[in-house]
């Protein structure tokens, strides 16, 4: 025996107290290595090399670039644009003196510097139809985040404009009006001809341009636009879920987690364009940008603070250690103000905290897991998939893809997954997060029930001592004030003989089982307690001298002042809510007929206590 324990038995609890130190252990040092990588991988991301090209590139010597020219496929192609280029980092070079500049070309390279917000980085390409019919081709770019991307062709020594589009373009001058900034061009059989494209106004550090019909581009922006537009609509439905189910519950969950969605479709709406398809809006990215920052921003905040208060709600408040929550939270408002200030140059810390925080959160839900927290095993899930969809965003940020050509919308999307990685990481994230809040959610509502249950038994215990009490003296008179005061009913009310007392405990918890339920009424109630519509009226009638209707109503008002006194609400129209009443002002006028005050003064009274 070891402490009154049984040898074996001690060695069974050791041996798990072992495995489970062992994983806990491990699992830390695990998200301490990712959390190093990330950091290491964010401090160490700079543009790509404007200079670096494939070792493998045969045409190293060549002066010129070289011609593009597409295969005549069925579903069309593309592939990256081989162009030599200048960047114009004023922006003050405009196309009457662009064709005597001095243009740089490197064989094999398909990323270039992109020009800061002032400037504009200018592409010189030669396109060749060898096809026996004309053709319609077009030029777009990797990224999606363009001001404005002008395509000149070259006629004698000038140039001439034949496309613009771009976030910046006022929709009639535009001549794409899909998500995905292009602009084409037609070119006759066997014609070879130069272009000049002006690109300005991107986020990214780079940008890589590509040729392809324009079918395939066309292809292409629809498969990104539905991707952006499934990840929209996710966002609106999860907040009307949201509202709907958690707002009458516990407002600390939806308030977050309503933010969070909130700033996570701010942040796509805006980031993918969506101003300028739908609205027309030509704003350009670095005035959008500040904008962007605070979305992101709130999105950090918010997410730190519904992980905080799952991760946490279980806890004794004099037991809890909120620390590292508080200097997360701090270290997000300081990054999204700094951010705000200057996006372009100041926006780096809010990207890294973008990555830091999930793994921060990651570590504490996992301890909170292997602690025995049901509902930290969801929200351990939903931070597991954020950090491998951010992690996943970084690295095809870091390391684009390279690729020779595509022949379908789907490859296009496949070579540069940024954007599917982040939807997606997002949507089940999301989907994580919604079951954590749920199973908390439900956990708290079986509390709630319990304990207003057992105060009304409570109640209706302490009313029968008294009764008997009062019997005992012989003075009807008394039992039947004080009756009517600890009920606080009507005064025709009667205490309910011990035959029927099961019958009306199992009716009282079916009410407070079903009192958010509005349409929940005598029919149901005789249904649940498996009796007759008649039946039920006539033992209530018998027992508590109330109709069903009145009996429900009764419970509803009485489960509403228990609500106020254990101070689950801070408002009325909450209260009335979470009791089943559909009009705020009928509650309060039934509540005060019932208690002889308002749900306000109820409110206010409990408050001044604490």
């Amino acid at each position: 025996m070891v402490l009154g324990v049984p040898y074996a038995d001690y060695g069974t609890q050791h041996l798990r107290d072992f495995r489970r130190i062992t994983v806990i252990k491990t699992a830390q040092i695990g998200v301490v290595f990712l959390l190093f990588m990330a950091i290491f991988a964010v401090l160490a991301l700079s543009p790509v090399d404007a200079q670096s090209v494939d070792p493998n590139c045969i045409h190293r010597g060549d002066k010129t670039a070289a011609t593009n020219s597409l295969a005549d496929l069925p579903k069309g192609q593309l592939k990256p644009l081989s162009t030599s280029y200048f960047l114009d980092p004023d922006g003050n070079i405009n196309a009457d003196r662009i064709t005597a500049q001095d243009f740089a070309f490197t064989p094999c390279q398909t990323q270039f510097e992109a020009p800061r917000p002032s400037g504009t980085l200018w592409l010189r390409f030669t396109a060749r139809n060898p096809h026996a019919e004309d053709q319609m081709w077009g030029v777009s770019f990797m990224e999606t985040v363009l001001d404005d991307v002008t395509l000149f062709a070259a006629r004698g020594s000038g140039l001439v404009r034949i496309a613009q589009d771009g976030r910046t373009v006022p929709a009639a001058q535009s001549d794409n009006d899909r998500l995905q900034t292009a602009v084409s061009f037609p070119i006759a059989a066997g014609q070879e001809k130069t272009y000049y494209v002006r690109v300005s106004g991107t986020y990214a550090p780079t940008v890589a341009p590509v040729i392809g019909s324009v079918d395939l581009l066309s292809s292409w922006s629809t498969g990104f636009s539905a991707i952006s537009a499934l990840l929209l609509v996710f966002c609106i439905i999860m907040t009307i879920f949201s509202l709907i189910l958690f707002r009458h519950i516990d407002p600390r969950f939806y308030q977050y987690y309503t933010a969070y969605l909130i700033g996570m479709f701010c942040m796509t709406f805006l980031y993918d364009g969506w101003p300028n398809m739908l609205f027309g809006s030509t704003v350009s990215t670095q005035q959008w940008r500040p904008f962007i920052e605070l979305s992101s921003g709130l999105v950090m905040l918010a997410n730190i603070q519904y992980c905080r208060i799952l991760l946490t709600m279980d806890t004794d408040p004099r037991q809890r250690n909120e620390a590292i929550f508080h200097w997360l939270t701090g270290l997000g408002v300081i990054g999204t103000i700094w951010a705000m200030i200057d996006p372009l140059d100041m926006g780096t810390p809010v990207a890294i905290l973008l990555i830091i925080n999930p793994f921060v959160l990651l570590y504490v839900s996992g301890r909170k897991m292997f602690d025995g927290v049901k509902h930290a095993i969801p929200v351990f899930a939903s931070l597991l998939a954020l950090t491998i969809g951010l992690l996943s965003s970084l690295y095809f940020f870091k390391f684009p893809t390279s690729f020779t050509e595509a022949n379908s919308a789907s490859e296009l999307i496949a070579i540069r997954p940024i954007t599917l990685s982040y939807a997606s990481s997002t949507i089940v994230e999301g989907i994580f997060m919604m079951i954590a809040i749920s199973i908390m959610i439900n956990a708290m509502q079986r509390q709630r029930n319990a304990a207003v249950t057992e105060a009304i038994k409570l109640r209706e215990k302490m009313a029968r001592s008294e009764q008997q009490y009062q019997e005992a003296k012989g003075d009807a008179g008394s039992r039947l004030e004080t009756l009517n005061a600890l009920l606080t009913r009507d005064p025709n009310k009667k205490l309910p003989p011990p035959t029927e007392e099961g019958f009306l405990d199992r009716a009282t918890q079916s009410v407070i089982k079903n009192v958010t339920q509005r349409g929940f009424g005598a029919g149901a109630l005789a249904s649940e307690l498996g009796v007759t519509e008649k039946t039920l009226g006539r033992r209530l009638k018998k027992s508590q001298g109330l109709a069903p209707a009145a009996f429900i109503r009764s419970i509803r008002l009485s489960y509403a002042r228990d609500l106020i006194l254990l101070r689950q609400f801070d408002t009325v129209a909450e209260i009335a809510e979470a009791s089943g009443f559909s009009s705020v002002a009928h509650f309060a006028k039934l509540y005060r007929q019932e208690f002889r005050a308002t749900p306000s003064e109820a409110l206010k009274s409990v408050k001044a206590m604490v």
